[in-house]
């Protein structure tokens, strides 16, 4: 039996990293524009050029080519997804924890994504995890709260200022 893999801080830091850079990469967002000429046929010619942002810079996403799952940073990583539960418990684990917190919050944010982007019918998957595994919740019903009652409530609750 192969002994299960020790992690530093730091280790562990570069490791998810990495596990995040195996299922990614970055693409520069492109859009068409005209050239002001015609082809033969009367028809406007477009170039694709990069898009980019007031600072000037070139703006590109980052695309998941496989979804980031714990289960797969799991296997990654070569530990058992109980591991990874304790080492996100920042009591326990402190020195952990900007790495947990950091990688929790990625998969979050790529499910959140997927919420608004998917179309309508392909979204179940994804409400599942996020009621399940990130503690969203659909609420039915309009309420009379306030502004600063609904934020005193968040923060009563607890999830009022999440940080990733």
């Amino acid at each position: 039996m192969a002994r299960p893999k020790k992690y530093t801080p730091r280790t562990l830091s570069k490791a998810v990293e990495r596990y995040f850079d195996s299922i990614t990469r970055e693409i520069t967002v492109t859009e068409k524009r005209e050239t002001g000429q015609r082809d033969d046929k009367g028809h406007m010619i477009y170039e694709t050029v990069p898009v980019t942002n007031k600072l000037g810079e070139p703006v590109t996403v980052t695309e998941y080519v496989v979804p980031p799952t714990v289960g797969s940073l799991c296997a990654y990583l070569g530990i058992h997804r109980s591991t990874w539960a304790e080492w996100c418990d920042k009591a326990k684990y402190p020195e952990f924890s900007d790495t947990t917190t950091h990688a929790v919050g990625r998969m979050r944010a790529w499910n959140e994504e997927q919420l608004l982007t998917r179309s309508g019918k392909d979204i179940k998957g994804v409400i599942f995890n996020l009621e399940n595994n990130y503690g969203y919740r659909e609420r039915l019903g309009v309420t009379d709260d306030t502004v600063e009652d609904f934020l005193q409530r968040l923060t009563e609750e607890g999830t009022g200022c999440q940080t990733f």
